[in-house]
């Protein structure tokens, strides 16, 4: 798969990949839809997946070695990311075969999906004895939006926050959702073609600016309301969200 860019949708993605790391940085996850919502508004979807791999891996993989010890977290989490990665398999094969409006209007959906889930912050129960069923399924669910769109956000992010872990845990256990997700998508995108080493050139440049923008975004989080930030990023997130389903639709 070729790609060819102009200087300012070189310069666009730069900057998407600083704001992206931004948002990362100052509330803890909201990258990868931030760079799909606008990455997709200027190349096909498919290209926006494969670009956002690198940062995606790069940034997870330090979230997740800021937690507590790894195997805490994936002795109560293990079901769900393992049916996770046979989701996302699934959902690249749909990818390759689905027409690229039908999946990004599916991005423009979920993104309205998770920022109103956000916005409405509701308290989900424990789902108790049902957690052995409820968390592989979720997984499975996630994984193949995740395959399809490079969404991997519904139901996976709200699942884990109903099993009353510790703010450190839940955070590492998103880090390792989306690094898992980053990682299964390369291996599937390159065994299709739809990783190619000039795509995969573009990926790792992007890394250079998503990681200043996470840099900065964690002193940002010492001195702005995070509540304040959160709610005007997801309300940005429902209009982006709207844009491209809206836009795509017509």
């Amino acid at each position: 798969m070729a790609i060819e860019l102009s200087l300012f949708e070189i310069v666009f993605i730069a900057c998407t990949g600083l704001l992206a790391g931004l948002v990362k940085g100052t509330i803890g996850m909201g990258m990868k839809i931030v760079m799909l919502g606008l990455l997709a508004t200027i190349v096909e979807l498919p290209v926006a997946i494969a670009i956002i791999i690198v940062p995606g891996i790069v940034s997870n993989l330090w979230q997740i070695l800021e937690g507590p010890p790894l195997l805490q977290t994936l002795r109560r989490t293990w079901s769900l990311f393992a049916v996770f990665c046979i989701g996302i398999w699934v959902g690249a094969e749909i990818l390759v075969v689905s027409n690229p409006v039908v999946l990004t209007v599916t991005l423009g959906a979920l993104l309205v999906v998770y920022a109103a889930y956000a916005l409405l912050a509701p308290r989900l129960p424990d789902p108790g004895r049902h957690e052995i069923w409820m968390s592989p399924a979720f997984g499975g669910i996630t994984g193949i939006f995740g395959g399809m769109t490079g969404s991997d956000v519904i139901p996976g992010v709200p699942d884990p926050q109903t099993l009353d872990m510790g703010r450190d845990t839940l955070i590492q256990s998103m880090g390792i959702l989306f690094l898992l997700g980053s990682s299964v998508i390369a291996v599937a995108f390159f065994s299709k073609g739809l990783l190619t080493s000039q795509i995969g050139l573009v990926s790792a440049g992007i890394t250079i600016p998503t990681l200043a923008g996470y840099w900065l975004g964690t002193r940002i989080r010492r001195n702005l309301p995070e509540q304040t930030f959160r709610r005007v990023f997801l309300a940005a997130l429902l209009l982006l969200g709207l844009y491209i389903v809206v836009t795509n639709i017509s």
